[in-house]
């Protein structure tokens, strides 16, 4: 072969070699680039759900611990054998209220689904303490219920200790995926 000829040859398998391994370059960077963003997106999506699922819990947390407090003076009130001022019995329905608000949105949503079904519970055990609170008050006020320890114990206990089991659930299952190490 002439050397021209050689030399052109050469020359094309060089430029074709040059274009392909370019090609095959930008190519292997395009895809690192869409793969190092789809990596960085979902941490960053983890982190978010993450950051919120936190948040979540910090309410509903919150929330139950606003039930006691509003649920004490009125306990305390029954058992000084004294009815409950309307302002105690709003601010207890509306805990149990703000509760039940806390757990059935955000906490459906971002949470897992055993933790949607531990809030749900959650939130028929607010409905059911409501539905005894309401009628236990009314009875007081029209006399036909002793004010006394024993009325509140007897009435509503139950639906206390359902709702403060159902929300130890709930937190049980936030910590599961919250803390999966110390789980």
């Amino acid at each position: 072969m002439d050397e021209g000829v050689a030399a052109v040859v050469a020359g094309g398998a060089g430029l074709v070699g040059a274009v392909l391994g370019a090609w095959l370059g930008g190519r292997a960077a395009t895809e690192g680039t869409r793969l190092g963003a789809t990596i960085a997106a979902a941490e960053s999506h983890a982190l978010w759900v993450r950051q919120e699922r936190t948040r979540t819990y910090d309410q509903v947390c919150t929330a139950y611990s606003a039930i006691g407090v509003r649920l004490y003076p009125l306990y305390a009130a029954v058992c000084r054998g004294e009815l409950p001022t309307p302002e105690q019995e709003e601010a207890a329905l509306r805990a149990v209220g703000e509760l039940a608000g806390a757990c059935s949105g955000t906490v459906s949503f971002l949470g897992t689904p055993v933790i949607a079904a531990a809030a749900l519970d959650v939130v028929d055990r607010c409905d059911r303490f409501e539905v005894e609170l309401r009628p236990f008050l009314t009875a007081l006020r029209a006399g036909t219920l002793p004010i006394t320890e024993e009325s509140f114990q007897s009435r509503l206990n139950p639906s206390v200790h359902a709702l403060r089991d159902a929300r130890n659930r709930l937190v049980d299952e936030f910590r599961g995926v919250l803390l999966p190490d110390e789980g």
